[in-house]
């Protein structure tokens, strides 16, 4: 989960219509999102929803509030649904600066941590938590499915990694910052993994500024 840049212009429809989810809104919500799910950070070709941040249930009054609203997938939307009203909004915060994302490769879940003890990261965990990592010890097949998933998509990064440290030379640094492009996929997971590496760090630091 990284931070959103949002189109400061207000689609039209909200203004004109009693509906939130008019094609202007969805056109602009995945041209600002680059197609991804603001939560998982999944490409979403067609699984998409408009999605609330703070919930209709909760809240009736920001039904049509530009600022409440981001393109989910299904499987996000339902994990949310109106229990996580409270959660840091990505139009503000730069989340994959606040909460550190790893993967823990032995248990096969995902880890989020952060240093800010508020109420708003720890809800914000909480959520991307239950998305990840289910919401039982056992898992569903749908959410084994997530998280391996997710697994496969940072290995491959990891071996890209790899690749790079054993023949750092033009090519296998380009093939590294493509992967760090902003229509890429997990790109939560990949900050930590550069920021964690000193010499990764002084490479690509310019690589894991996005939406700032």
């Amino acid at each position: 989960m990284i931070k959103v840049q949002k189109s400061p212009n207000v689609p039209s429809s909200l203004t004109t219509t009693s509906a939130y989810n008019g094609q202007d809104v969805v056109s602009q919500l995945l041209a600002d999102q680059h197609d991804k799910c603001y939560i998982c950070e999944r490409n979403r070709d067609t699984d998409f929803e408009i999605e609330h941040h703070k919930s209709q249930t909760n809240y009736p009054a920001l039904i049509q509030e530009w600022d409440n609203l981001f393109m989910g997938c299904g499987y996000c939307n339902r994990k949310k649904s109106s229990d996580f009203d409270n959660t840091l909004n990505p139009k503000d915060c730069p989340i994959e600066e606040e909460i550190e994302q790893r993967i823990d490769f032995v248990n096969k879940k995902a880890v989020f941590v952060s240093s800010i003890d508020d109420d708003q990261h720890k809800e914000t965990i909480r959520l991307l938590e239950r998305v990840f990592n289910g919401t039982n010890r056992i898992r569903s097949k749908k959410e084994e499915r997530f998280i391996e998933q997710a697994i496969s998509i940072v290995n491959k990064f990891l071996d890209l990694i790899v690749c790079y440290l054993m023949h750092p030379d033009a090519s296998t640094e380009k093939a590294i910052k493509d992967e760090l492009a902003i229509d890429k996929e997990l790109l939560g997971f990949k900050y930590w993994i550069i920021r964690d590496t000193p010499l990764l760090y002084q490479t690509f630091s310019q690589d894991i500024i996005w939406n700032k």
